[in-house]
């Protein structure tokens, strides 16, 4: 099935888009992110991407790309409030705890 999903950067609204051009900016993206992951402080993630499915969970509604960082608290209380249609995607940092 081939169809448009809404593309947004930074939560501004660029168009409707094919999957192909939803998938170079993920990997653009995520790319981006996991160089950047090396620099966050044990108790922050960098978010990169949100994800919109429809409710069944077969289509892709929308996909908003940035690279926000943020403490994991703030991030866990984000996961609880958004909707259940959408998946998020982050890492965390690979900094080693201390024990």
């Amino acid at each position: 099935m081939n169809y448009d999903a809404d593309l947004y950067i930074h939560s501004v609204f660029q168009g409707f888009f094919p999957l192909d051009v939803i998938e170079a900016h993920f990997d653009e993206y995520r790319s981006a992110a996991e160089e950047l992951s090396h620099e966050l402080d044990w108790d922050e993630v960098l978010l990169y991407a949100v994800y919109q499915y429809e409710p069944d969970g077969n289509a892709l509604l929308s996909a908003d790309f940035m690279l926000l960082r943020m403490p994991y608290q703030k991030y866990s209380e984000l996961a609880e409030k958004i909707s259940s249609t959408c998946r998020l995607f982050f890492f965390r940092s690979r900094q080693e705890e201390l024990t």
